[in-house]
């Protein structure tokens, strides 16, 4: 395993790490929400540090490589900014429960009717909904991305195929054009 491989294994650990633990958020509060915060925290700087060494790694890459290279780590740049902006969403989203908690409900010291408790089960059961749409969606998004990582490898490989066959056709053109050479200089004696 290169470094550069050894190096993207760490950040989809990361990212993983970072998507559960980003998905956890609202249902945490206190300081285990705290705890959790300052972890994703720590996380995305070392994200970004480890994307930092991807980024030196396919600098030093052939040339042939570089270009992959380059579109992978793209990639993992616009994963990680995708990544921070859930964390910050689900930051937001925790502020705006928590208000919308006491709207709905009211204090906590009042009593709830059963009204509001179907009300609450109701808004529970939407947000899980729309929940697993997004999980679903963002489950969709990593297979595309994968597919288009596989079809820019293809092309990759098609376009090297393409550039030696024409580089072996030049070769065949440039003898054809010695030998017709020879064959006319052979006419003339």
């Amino acid at each position: 395993m290169s470094l550069l491989e050894d190096y993207e294994h760490q950040f989809g650990v990361l990212t993983a790490d970072i998507t559960s633990k980003t998905h956890g958020i609202p249902n945490l509060s206190g300081q285990p929400r705290k705890n959790a915060i300052s972890d994703i925290e720590r996380l995305v700087e070392e994200a970004q540090d480890l994307l930092e060494q991807i980024d030196l790694e396919v600098r030093d890459l052939p040339s042939a490589a570089r270009q992959t290279g380059s579109v992978r780590a793209k990639s993992y740049h616009d994963e990680l900014r995708r990544l921070q902006k859930d964390f910050r969403r689900a930051q937001v989203a925790m502020a705006d429960a928590v208000h919308g908690r006491d709207e709905l409900l009211g204090p906590d010291d009042v009593p709830h009717s059963e009204d509001q408790r179907e009300r609450l089960l109701q808004n529970t059961e939407r947000m899980q909904k729309s929940s697993n749409r997004l999980e679903e969606g963002y489950r969709m998004t990593l297979e595309t991305e994968e597919i288009g990582r596989g079809i820019m490898d293809n092309l990759h490989r098609d376009r090297e195929t393409m550039t030696r066959a024409r580089d072996r056709l030049r070769g065949v053109d440039q003898d054809l054009g010695k030998s017709g050479r020879i064959l006319n200089g052979m006419k003339r004696f």
